[in-house]
């Protein structure tokens, strides 16, 4: 037995059984290779691992009896939805936290730049002399 898998594992009469996860430490969890999740989450996993890693399958499944198959899509069947002032409350959550969130690097407000060009050409069209030369003048054509 490798030793990562030795940490999941106890000896009970001569033969190896699975550690009560309730009295493993988070970081033994993490070094058998699992993360944190929530159940909702694993019992999604589970119903991708079983469909042969395909989410369409398990959209598909027809294994009705099986315990997770209510719980598949990644949320309780059995939960009820938010209510009007639940979405209320969150709406007004997401706006004071996106309020505080600094805008990232370069970004400007979009009222500071109300009725300012994008690029500035010169007065009399002359974009070859602008730019160093480069380019056609007014009157070249090819």
């Amino acid at each position: 037995m490798n030793g990562e898998r030795a940490i999941g594992l106890e000896r009970r009469d001569g033969h190896d059984v699975g550690r009560d996860p309730r009295n493993i430490a988070p970081d033994e969890l993490m070094s058998l290779g699992h993360t944190r999740m929530s159940a909702q989450q694993a019992l999604r996993l589970r119903c991708i691992d079983c469909s042969g890693a395909s989410a369409v399958e398990v959209r598909l499944c027809t294994h009705v009896q099986c315990p997770a198959w209510p719980f598949r899509m990644g949320r309780s069947p059995w939960r009820a939805p938010a209510s009007e002032a639940q979405r209320e409350w969150g709406r007004r959550l997401g706006a004071r936290i996106a309020a505080t969130v600094p805008k990232p690097f370069g970004e400007k407000d979009l009222n500071s730049t109300v009725g300012v060009a994008a690029t500035s050409l010169p007065a009399d069209g002359d974009v070859a002399e602008a730019h160093g030369g480069a380019g056609r003048r007014a009157g070249d054509r090819p």
